[in-house]
């Protein structure tokens, strides 16, 4: 049977958009076969058999055969690439996907995409997928294989600085700090390339003050050169900033930021 064919066919993407399915289907000597046809004749009844899944319009689940629809998860990571098309895996989800964020278990995924690429925010059986609004969705990212397909996600270095531009969407500054001092096999002069093209002096600092702590606290970043670190405090000079505004702070003079005190205690406790 057709159906049987298509469903065996798409159950190596465990996770399919609806424009797989088609391709998928007109493969099976459909290639005829409109859209609706597709949709009413094989998707329809393969939900209702339980072998796949909607997760939302145009996105669906594929069970395997022992799989309990009822108690089925999707793969998160493959859910996040194909939300929308065009964007990428960063933040804390591309922490996890290069192996070094603290927390083992994250529900929320961050998708990055361009505002006019928006979704709306996604819940699914307990699994959160938030869009992230960046200009830049190619420079610093990477296609890598996932679960046997391949999947768009940050690279290290832009992982390392969009999650001290905007630590939110990294955890916060603790799980941000204890992940990152976790991250091996850094390229730094690639990491300042990408930070340069940045063009935010804010951002700049506290990357700089973060090397500097983890390389302190940290063998993946013993490699970090002193003549690397002192260009960036060149760069970085000027008037202060807050790393925290409203917090009582005390300034680093290298980095011209004001830090709350304590803060380097509580962020690598434990580390």
């Amino acid at each position: 049977m057709k159906k049987d064919d298509i469903y065996r066919a798409l159950l190596p993407l465990r996770v399919a958009t609806f424009e797989e399915i088609v391709s998928i289907s007109r493969a099976q000597n459909l290639a005829e076969a409109s859209s609706k046809y597709i949709f009413t004749k094989y998707v329809y009844k393969l939900i209702k058999e339980g072998r796949l899944c909607r997760i939302q319009k145009g996105l669906y689940g594929v069970l395997e055969p022992l799989d309990d629809p009822t108690k089925y998860l999707p793969d998160k990571f493959l859910v996040g690439a194909k939300i929308r098309k065009g964007g990428f895996l960063g933040y804390h989800t591309a922490l996890e996907l290069h192996g070094c964020a603290y927390s083992a278990f994250y529900n929320t995924v961050y998708v990055c995409v361009r505002q006019k690429d928006r979704f709306d925010p996604l819940t699914f059986r307990g699994l959160m997928f938030k869009p992230v609004f960046v200009q830049d969705v190619d420079l610093g990212t990477e296609k890598v294989k996932y679960a046997g397909q391949t999947i768009k996600v940050a690279d290290k270095e832009r992982t390392f600085t969009d999650c001290l531009d905007r630590p939110r969407y990294a955890g916060g500054w603790e799980e941000c700090f204890k992940s990152l001092q976790a991250l091996g096999g850094l390229d730094f002069k690639k990491l300042f390339i990408y930070l340069s093209k940045r063009h935010n002096k804010f951002l700049l600092r506290k990357v700089g003050f973060a090397l500097e702590l983890l390389k302190k606290n940290s063998v993946f970043y013993e490699h970090l050169e002193e003549e690397q670190l002192e260009a960036l405090r060149r760069r970085a000079r000027g008037t202060p900033s807050y790393l925290e505004p409203g917090k009582r702070a005390v300034l680093n003079e290298d980095w011209c930021l004001y830090v709350p005190e304590g803060f380097e205690e509580k962020v690598l406790r434990g580390v």
